[in-house]
């Protein structure tokens, strides 16, 4: 079970890998936190138990994820925007979103007062913390994972 600190929200991402077949997952959280969790799918889609639930409704609720044998299988981080983008600085994201909506490189660093230099570079941090080696396999990553990107 993974329980919610005060601070949860600002708390590294969910990243369990997958796990085995004895093992389970559930959220263990406070009832007014669960629509900040509509923000981050990987949490959002694990079962829930409230800390205000009565011991019958924690009974009945671990009956069901027991049951159900609930989510085998990790969830993958591309599902939850957070998750995708995490590690990455307000520079970063400014870029991807510039990136995601069509501009070229030099059009981007004059967008964001930088050189080209300072803009391939940040490009290819943002490469390396995508796992993608080529400009092809990081406007296709995201063209298809971060498309979320074009509607902030």
């Amino acid at each position: 079970f993974l329980a919610l600190d005060d601070d949860w929200f600002s708390a590294g991402c969910y990243q369990i890998p997958m796990h085995t077949q004895h093992q389970l997952r559930a959220i263990i959280c406070n009832k007014c936190d669960k629509e900040k969790l509509m923000f981050r799918p990987c949490l959002y889609m694990l079962p829930h138990i409230y800390r205000e639930d009565d011991v019958e409704e924690i009974t009945r609720k671990m009956i069901l994820i027991l049951h159900k044998r609930a989510l085998r299988h990790s969830v993958p981080s591309g599902i939850c925007h957070y998750c995708t983008t995490r590690h990455f600085s307000v520079t970063e994201r400014h870029l991807l979103k510039l990136i995601a909506s069509g501009y070229h490189l030099s059009e981007t660093a004059a967008l964001l007062s930088l050189s080209e230099e300072q803009t391939k570079s940040l490009r290819r941090s943002i490469m390396r913390k995508l796992h993608v080696k080529t400009e092809q396999q990081f406007l296709k990553y995201i063209r298809v994972n971060l498309h979320f990107l074009l509607s902030k």
